[in-house]
């Protein structure tokens, strides 16, 4: 080949390896990472452009031993290119029939690893052929035969693009394949040009199907802003005020919304009613249920009714609403009269009452089953006392299920010590404190992160 033909050829791969290496920087930054095209192209063009480039320099004559091991590294680094190329053309295609798209990955495979032996053992590495021949018969034979059985690849947006592109540079591979079994001089290859087609048609396609992921991601982001508002708007925006008891509340969502609820439906000069709920699963779906709980509590409780009513009223809403929901919820009545608390659960951890003149943790273990198992399922009244100096804690089993790294959970291993320890503190600079020390504690998929929603209700009395 003439010096002009060998500059078109560097141009050509220098270009192709920019592409590709572009490919996989959009890949690995892009918000959505199911999409594996770009991958598989940017393996695919980045090896095959720097082999262009290696195949295509010029050395001089007398540096026999420099010539043939650029020779070997440009072969070799071409040949590894075919295979992203292959899972390129299974993604698009399919399995094909009886995995044949998989079978023709592994035979291409096992000849390129027969080749790179011959290349490295051989002493005249340029004589050795190409597994690339064997492409040429057997893509071919792979789609007659699966045409014949019967196989249809998954439809895609842009595939007859796609196809036209690979199809150009498959006949412009195998042109060259076939062209080098009779021909002994070198002259220019056909394969670079029909790959530029190739990577034209694909990023045709790409750019189509990213934009739109890209439309769909911001979409899905305004539906989450958009749930997370109306999450707040369900949740207090001040803790209530009834003298002389003190309230303080904390809610962290493992993501952007949850189906953690807290909300005071009775406030009265000497009452106070408090609910907590917890829906199974994260989330939109989750949050909607929530806000369903919400209002379903706050009619009851409009209606006067006792907090077993409550909640089996709830219960009956969340199995007629939400069928296969499935959530815990506790509502508590706390009276100034006589000290004494009516408290109705559905499944939720038993809360937690600090008795101060006792030094004594007390969990009020009496829960009913969770709700939106069963309608008809009866729920009963529960009371407890309380005094001067006690405190009460009302959460969701986040807070005490959250585990560190060794695997122990926080409400066994700091919580009681906790309470203790932190006694003189106001109700408030309390809740922030544990919030802190839970969210310390909690490890998620072994790093630091929490596993689950938590949210918790302090009274001090």
């Amino acid at each position: 080949m003439s010096s002009y033909d060998n500059l078109l050829l560097v141009m050509t791969g220098s270009s192709i390896f920019t592409v590709g290496v572009l490919s996989l920087c959009a890949h690995f930054s892009s918000a959505v990472l199911r999409e594996r095209i770009l991958l598989w192209f940017g393996l695919f063009a980045a090896p095959y452009g720097l082999a262009l480039v290696c195949g295509s320099i010029l050395i001089p004559q007398w540096d026999g031993s420099a010539e043939l091991i650029l020779v070997i590294v440009g072969r070799a680094i071409g040949l590894a290119a075919s295979i992203p190329a292959l899972l390129l053309f299974q993604e698009f295609y399919g399995q094909g029939w009886r995995l044949s798209s998989k079978w023709l990955l592994w035979i291409y495979t096992f000849l390129l690893l027969s080749v790179f032996f011959l290349m490295v053992t051989h002493e005249r590495a340029r004589t050795i052929p190409s597994p690339g021949i064997a492409l040429v018969i057997l893509v071919p034979l792979a789609l007659l035969i699966d045409r014949l059985a019967g196989y249809r690849s998954p439809p895609i947006k842009g595939r007859l693009v796609i196809f036209s592109g690979l199809l150009i540079f498959f006949l412009t591979f195998s042109f060259d394949r076939l062209s080098a079994l009779r021909l002994t001089g070198r002259r220019l290859s056909t394969e670079p040009f029909g790959f530029l087609v190739l990577m034209a048609c694909l990023g045709y396609v790409v750019s189509k199907r990213v934009a739109a992921n890209e439309a769909e991601w911001i979409s899905l982001t305004d539906e989450m802003r958009a749930a997370c508002k109306i999450q707040a708007a369900i949740l207090p925006a001040s803790m209530p005020t009834i003298s002389p008891w003190t309230v303080a509340a904390r809610y962290a969502p493992m993501s952007g919304v949850a189906g953690d609820f807290y909300g005071f439906p009775r406030v009265l000069p000497n009452s106070l009613g408090i609910i907590l709920a917890d829906v199974m699963g994260h989330g939109v779906a989750a949050a909607l249920v929530a806000s369903m709980v919400k209002v379903a509590v706050f009619n009851e409780v409009e209606r006067g009714q006792s907090p077993a009513k409550t909640v089996q009223e709830l219960n009956r809403t969340l199995c007629k609403e939400a069928p296969g929901q499935l959530a815990s919820a506790i509502y508590v009545e706390l009276n100034q009269e006589g000290n004494l608390a009516r408290y109705t659960a559905g499944g939720q951890p038993p809360p937690l009452l600090w008795r101060r003149g006792e030094q004594r943790l007390d969990p009020l273990n009496s829960a009913g089953l969770l709700l939106g198992v069963r309608r008809e399922e009866p729920y009963d009244d529960n009371t407890f006392h309380f005094a001067k100096g006690d405190r009460l804690l009302i959460y969701s089993d986040g807070l005490t299920e959250a585990e560190n790294g060794r695997g122990e959970s926080f409400g066994d291993a700091v919580l009681p010590h906790f309470f203790a320890l932190k006694q003189n503190l106001s109700a408030e600079t309390f809740a922030e404190a544990l919030l802190r020390s839970v969210l310390a504690w909690s490890v998620a998929d072994s790093r630091p992160g929490q596993a689950d929603d938590i949210t918790f209700v302090i009274v001090d009395f």
